[in-house]
C-alpha cells in the first residue's frame, strides 16, 4: 500500500492532520487528525510502499506492544485512511 500524493501532513497547535491538496483540495471532508501512531504510519508510507506486515512489523518495534494490539488499531487506521482515499492499493 502507498499514501495517495494528493494529501499531505500538516500541524495546527500541536495536532497533526493529513490534509487534501491538488484537485482534492476542497474535498474537506477527506481531512483526518492523527494521532502519534498514525503520524507514524504515514510517515512510514511517504518514502516507499509497505504492505501491512511491514507496517505490523515497524509499530510493534516503535511502541513495543503486541501484535494483536498493533494489528486491530492497524487495520482499523487503514480501513479509515482507505475510505477517504489517503492510503491506497
Amino acid at each position: 500500500m502507498r499514501l495517495n500524493t494528493e494529501f499531505s501532513v500538516c500541524e495546527v497547535s500541536g495536532q497533526s492532520f493529513i490534509v487534501p491538496t491538488g484537485s482534492k483540495l476542497m474535498d474537506v471532508d477527506k481531512m483526518m487528525d492523527l494521532n502519534d501512531t498514525a503520524l507514524f504510519i504515514i510517515n512510514s508510507l511517504k518514502d516507499k510502499d509497505m504492505s501491512f506486515d511491514e507496517l505490523l512489523v515497524a509499530i510493534m518495534d516503535e511502541y513495543e506492544i503486541d501484535m494483536e494490539t498493533a494489528s486491530k488499531d492497524l487495520g482499523d487506521f487503514i480501513d479509515s485512511a482507505r475510505k477517504v482515499g489517503v492510503i491506497i492499493s
